[in-house]
């Protein structure tokens, strides 16, 4: 009897489409600038302290009737109704995604001249549907007078095929974009609770971020054949939710001085998750156990930093512009112990600062809303990504290489638009209907990594002239194109 050990594994460092893109129609439409001046249900990813405040969500009611009904019921003849409040809410959107990706690499297969084709830049248009909602608490118990403001929320993003996740296991010398395309498709599920205070001067709130971690195993009987054949098999695996923690604070100076009328400040945190599965261990017996193989695979998948957000809103005449600064912890991602038995020199990532800025204007048309937004988004990757030299170990041999590892990233200049109209209550409904629609485009500042060829592989100098063929410099960069579109009600 024969037997030996295989070691395999998935390691991306990919994030979620929110990260990429942004959670709600609104969000990206003012460059994702939302922390100190969000409220509505996508509270639980800019910051959950939205969920704490509801004291601004009024409006005089536009229908005359109304108007009269609600002036009779507070006995407020010839005077202003008392506002009306919606701070409960539904949504659903789809985001959909275009992108234009360029890798300008020309490969060879050294010995016989023959080109070799890369995946890189094949990614087919994809989108999210994204669905949320807030509940106001008093609905359901009485909050003490002193809480002006107290709010549930959940959100979740899904595939727009209804998938929750496409695992990839992908070798680290592939050119793959590591925010974009197959390596942001997971689902994304947020909920968190808002308390506000002193009219609403004062909002925190606390949640989650739900991830998943778990164990697997499978063993195979199988045959040596040419023939598709079906194993008889033994397997498990088991799934633990791993909730990670979203916190957050607003403050609104306006609600204490009239001078300050306007200006509020927030920040937010949201702690790191990713999928993992390790161990994942699996056996094959084959020819009644002749031979045995006996292998250790993991899967590590969907990274996601821990993320501090600080922002700053101001609103006048109906217009309100937002600042927001994100710092995204991306060195705090470690590699398996599979990864590290295999390969050294796998680029590190590097903690990077955004920038957002966001405009909104509140048309004095009422039912119209125009928005616009930019943000800047440096590379994860450091500048010799992939360049630096790399070893990997496999059941050949050794290799040497400068820049044996391709992972693509690009620092990125975002700029979008985006219209909001709103339904006054209709027929019977209890609420106004909210259509959003946002337009973002992604323009990737183009890199570069040059290339030497191998130095060293199994024992032996290496051709460097040959191998540079196989694994030449290339410029990367490009552009992608979203679309979100977004349908609700407030009650």
């Amino acid at each position: 009897m024969a037997s030996f050990f295989a070691i395999k594994s998935a390691n991306l460092f990919a994030g979620t489409f929110a990260d990429t893109f942004g959670f709600s129609a609104e969000g990206m439409a003012r460059g994702n600038a939302m922390t100190a001046s969000v409220n509505d249900w996508s509270s639980v990813y800019y910051n959950v302290a939205g969920l704490g405040k509801t004291q601004n969500l009024v409006e005089i009611p536009s229908d005359p009737e109304m108007n009269l009904k609600l002036q009779k019921e507070e006995g407020e003849k010839g005077e202003k109704v008392e506002k009306l409040k919606y701070p409960n809410q539904i949504a659903i959107g789809i985001l959909y995604v275009i992108p234009r990706m360029r890798l300008s690499i020309n490969r060879y297969l050294a010995d016989i001249a023959f080109p070799l084709k890369t995946n890189a830049t094949k990614m087919d248009p994809y989108g999210f549907i994204t669905i949320g909602g807030v509940l106001d608490i008093n609905t359901i118990i009485k909050m003490p007078d002193f809480i002006s403001s107290a709010r549930l929320g959940v959100g979740m993003g899904l595939n727009s095929d209804f998938s929750m996740a496409n695992i990839n296991d992908i070798d680290p010398r592939t050119h793959d974009f590591l925010r974009h395309g197959d390596e942001i498709r997971e689902a994304a599920i947020l909920a968190g609770v808002g308390l506000g205070l002193l009219d609403d001067a004062i909002s925190a709130g606390i949640g989650f971020s739900l991830g998943f971690s778990g164990k697997a195993r499978a063993y195979m009987d199988a045959k040596i054949t040419g023939n598709i054949q079906i194993p008889i098999a033994d397997s498990s695996m088991k799934l633990n939710a791993v909730p990670g923690v979203t916190a957050g604070v607003c403050l609104n100076p306006g609600k204490m001085s009239k001078a300050l009328a306007g200006l509020e400040l927030g920040v937010s945190f949201r702690q790191e998750s990713m999928l993992k599965i390790d161990p994942f261990t699996a056996a094959a017996g084959i020819l009644g156990g002749v031979v045995e193989m006996n292998m250790m695979l993991s899967i590590q998948d969907y990274y996601t930093p821990h993320m501090v957000n600080a922002g700053i809103a101001y609103a006048r005449g109906g217009v309100t512009l937002s600042y927001d600064m994100s710092y995204e912890m991306w060195a705090g991602n470690a590699l398996s112990m599979v990864w590290k038995s295999h390969y050294i020199g796998i680029p590190k990532l590097k903690n990077i600062l955004l920038h957002k800025v966001g405009i909104k204007y509140d048309t004095p048309l009422g039912w119209l809303a125009v928005m616009a937004g930019y943000s800047f988004a440096p590379s994860i990757l450091y500048d010799n990504a992939g360049t630096k030299i790399g070893i990997r170990f496999d059941t050949v041999g050794t290799k040497v290489a400068p820049g044996m590892y391709n992972y693509l990233d690009n620092t990125k200049h975002n700029i979008s638009l985006g219209l909001t109209f709103t339904v006054p209550q209709v027929w019977r409904l209890g609420g106004k209907l909210v259509f959003t629609i946002a337009y973002q485009a992604q323009c990737l500042v183009t890199k570069s990594a040059s290339k030497t060829g191998i130095l060293y592989n199994n024992g032996a100098l290496a051709d460097q002239v040959q191998t540079y063929f196989e694994n030449p410099r290339y410029r990367y960069g490009g552009t992608n194109h979203s679309m979100f579109v977004e349908a609700g009600i407030k009650i």
